[in-house]
């Protein structure tokens, strides 16, 4: 199981947090509210997600894409997306 979140501009904080921290260093989800559907983790804060099973993994060099099954999801209302532009800022938390 793995869930996809879509995360709106108003909640960049998310972004930088799973984005510019390492789970090496860091706890992620100690300072975040979150509750389990279907077992994964799902960010109170992103309001759109799915969450689903995992059909195949696929090796993309440096990144491992998931081809998902889609469960559950949650996100009827539109909202604005961060854009890669508005977060253009974050650091990796791991060196590219």
């Amino acid at each position: 199981m793995l869930a996809v979140h879509v995360v709106d501009e108003n909640a960049k904080g998310i972004a930088e947090l799973f984005g510019g921290e390492t789970g090496d260093k860091v706890d992620k989800f100690s300072g975040i509210r979150w509750h389990s559907v279907h077992g994964v983790p799902v960010l109170a804060d992103c309001e759109r997600w799915f969450a689903g099973e995992v059909l195949q993994q696929i090796d993309l060099g440096d990144h491992v894409g998931f081809l998902l099954r889609p469960l559950d999801a949650q996100g009827d209302e539109p909202a604005a997306q961060l854009t890669i532009q508005q977060a253009r800022d974050i650091k990796p938390g791991h060196k590219p």
